[in-house]
Formats: C-alpha cells, structure tokens, sequence
C-alpha cells in the first residue's frame, strides 16, 4: 500500500469520529457566537476620507532627493471591520504607483494589521499601535518586492483632523535605502 492509500484510510475511519463530537449548532446559535465589532476599530476613523499627500523621499544611491506626490481615499469595507485604502503616488521620474491597503484591529493579539500591494510588485504586512501619550501611530511592516525583503518603519500624527504628518523609513537589511518625510490634507 502507498502512504497515500493509508492516510486516506485512516482520514476515512477518524473523520465520522470527528464530525461525530462536533456539537449541534443552529444559525441562530451561530450568529449568537459571532464576535462583536472591536471599538478600537474606531480610532482608525482618522485615516478615512479622501487625502492628497505631498513629500521628499531620499534613495539611497540617488544624489537628490524626490518630490512626492500622491492621492488616496480610505474608508470602512466589510460592514465596518476593515479600512480599504486605494491610492496612486509619484516620486519624480519613477511614475506613478498605484497601491491598495487593507486595516483592521486583532483582538487576539491587540495590535492594529495591514496589508498592501502595489504596482510596483511589491507585497508587505505589518502592525500598527497608537501611543495616547505622544499621540501618535507607529508602524512596522516587512515587505517583498523587486529589491528583495525589506523592513520599513513609520509615524503619523495628526495635528488637526483635516493634517497628517508622517514619516517612513525603508530598510534591507542594516542599510536605510528610503527615507520619506510629508504631509497629508484631507480633501
């Protein structure tokens, strides 16, 4: 007998003692078990709406810097349990990038996640955590994308409802290869 042969005859012979155990649930049982919205999904509200970013992104191996520019509208999907951020920027001479980022909070974990893709091949997840002292976000992310892996790191604050300042700094490794500085105004 093959190994395939006999981990399908022992999954045939466990899975009714399985199935058998599961306790007897009706759709009523099972909305009552669904988990609440998170309230601390509502301190994401600060980043909804449409925005119009401008900036200075330093490369490395590049002796200047670049003017960026950029617009995206974030707002609340999946009845309200995620933040959809769509959004097109430009560096100078590198073109426009077009991006989507999703948010949500982890109850489990009590940190704020994020994912995004780009037109620029890259993918990346990270957390996020507001700090009521300083009245600020912080961001970590990691990233895959032409370049290899790359960790990056980031604020944002918001001085009144309508401005967000922020930075962003991209590494590989130990060597810093993007540092971006600039502000958001909500249209």
């Amino acid at each position: 007998m093959s190994r395939r042969t006999i981990n399908l005859a022992l999954l045939s012979l466990g899975l009714p003692i399985l199935v058998g155990c599961m306790p007897k649930m009706t759709i009523d049982d099972m909305k009552a078990a669904m988990p609440q919205r998170p309230g601390e999904l509502d301190r994401l509200n600060a980043f909804t709406g449409k925005w119009v970013a401008e900036g200075t992104a330093t490369m490395a191996g590049l002796a200047e810097s670049l003017d960026a520019k950029g617009k995206n509208e974030a707002k609340w999907e999946g009845d309200g349990w995620y933040l959809v951020n769509r959004g097109s920027f430009s560096m100078g001479e590198l073109g426009k990038i077009q991006a989507i980022e999703t948010w949500t909070y982890d109850t489990y974990s009590k940190k704020y996640r994020n994912t995004w893709v780009d037109s620029m091949g890259s993918t990346g997840m990270g957390e996020s955590r507001y700090d009521e002292k300083s009245k600020m976000w912080h961001f970590k992310a990691t990233s895959y994308g032409p370049f290899g892996k790359s960790t990056m790191k980031g604020t944002a604050e918001f001085p009144d409802d309508a401005t967000m300042k922020w930075t962003w700094t991209e590494s590989n490794g130990l060597t810093k290869t993007m540092e971006m500085t600039g502000t958001s105004r909500r249209k």
